[in-house]
């Protein structure tokens, strides 16, 4: 009998141990889980700085503090992110600043614009698309062409037999020589057969206040430029890039394909990393910027801008910017 309970003694301490041996392996398997998650969950652990490499006030500018706005109201990101203007060289020096000063650095971001693609296709960029981290698109924007409220010019023809009758006697004002304003504005002198004066600036908020100032004839300006300004009254639209016309306040305004000219642009926006930063925090930062546009407060500004909403993940987004690289090669002879 002592022999029996010695055995079911040695049989109940095996069991214990066996036990204690499976709760040590759950153990380490929880905590090899938890760390993973760990890992992802240490993304964010600093400030970002945001570059916008066009001046204050322009459709970039403007575009980028909104979803940084939206991003903070709806607390969707734990640190800071603090919108830098780094202007010059069409946008070359803010770009350059974040993909050769900070390649694979997660903390820095910035946006796309038309001179993003044809920087380095003229030469004028020492980066490309391809030096960049695509997170996500959100939006295309079209151009408008715009001419102050006093302007004697009613409609877009109108504009261009004027300058057909008297070369360079128009001037159009646009931002940077290297801008989609650019492309338009060539495109549509050689398809019109005239001859204009077209004057760059740093942004759209220069090129707005040379509008109102009746410095240039007419501008190229985006709908969140101008929309404020012609909903006051102060400037009328003559015109619209897209392939289709805009809605809401825009409605009336043709398409240059409308009114004979086939020229059709609009600008991709979307928010770009460095080269090389680590996958998780693609995955944060898509996640993150696609809850804020996911937001009514966002949807309410993509339509009283008059944009059109395209939400592209990474992959998509750089296909996209393939696509509006070709697309810029092809107009960019145009520009003198």
């Amino acid at each position: 009998m002592k022999k029996h309970f010695r055995m079911i003694a040695i049989l109940a301490t095996l069991m214990l141990l066996l036990g204690s041996l499976a709760g040590c392996g759950s153990n380490q398997a929880q905590g090899s889980n938890s760390g993973t998650g760990a890992a992802a969950a240490d993304f964010p652990k600093k400030n970002f700085e945001f570059i916008v490499p066009m001046g204050a006030g322009g459709g970039s500018d403007v575009f980028c503090r909104t979803l940084v706005k939206t991003v903070d109201d709806n607390k969707l990101c734990p640190t800071t992110i603090t919108i830098v203007n780094k202007p010059g060289g069409s946008g070359s020096i803010g770009w350059s600043y974040v993909a050769k000063d900070h390649k694979g650095n997660p903390y820095e971001l910035s946006t796309v614009s038309s001179s993003f693609y044809t920087g380095p296709i003229s030469g004028q960029s020492p980066v490309s698309y391809k030096d960049f981290t695509h997170i996500i698109a959100v939006a295309e924007d079209p151009t408008l062409l715009v001419v102050p409220a006093n302007s004697p010019y009613q409609t877009m023809e109108q504009l261009l037999e004027a300058a057909k009758a008297k070369p360079d006697s128009i001037s159009a004002g646009g931002s940077s020589g290297l801008s989609m304003d650019a492309v338009v504005f060539y495109a549509l002198s050689e398809s019109a057969g005239v001859q204009m004066k077209y004057v760059p600036f740093a942004g759209g908020g220069e090129t707005m206040t040379a509008v109102l100032g009746g410095h240039v004839t007419f501008g190229f300006l985006g709908p969140s430029e101008a929309a404020a300004q012609i909903e006051a009254g102060k400037m009328r639209a003559l015109a619209v890039s897209t392939e289709d016309r805009a809605g809401g306040l825009l409605a009336d305004v043709p398409t240059l394909k409308e009114i004979g000219h086939d020229v059709v642009l609009s600008q991709l926006r979307g928010v770009v990393a460095p080269a090389d930063i680590p996958q998780e925090a693609v995955d944060y930062l898509h996640d993150m910027f696609k809850k804020a546009v996911d937001t009514p407060a966002w949807k309410e500004f993509v339509a009283n801008n008059f944009m059109e909403e395209e939400i592209m993940g990474p992959e998509e987004f750089l296909k996209a910017s393939e696509k509006q690289s070709e697309m810029y090669a092809k107009y960019l002879d145009k520009i003198e």
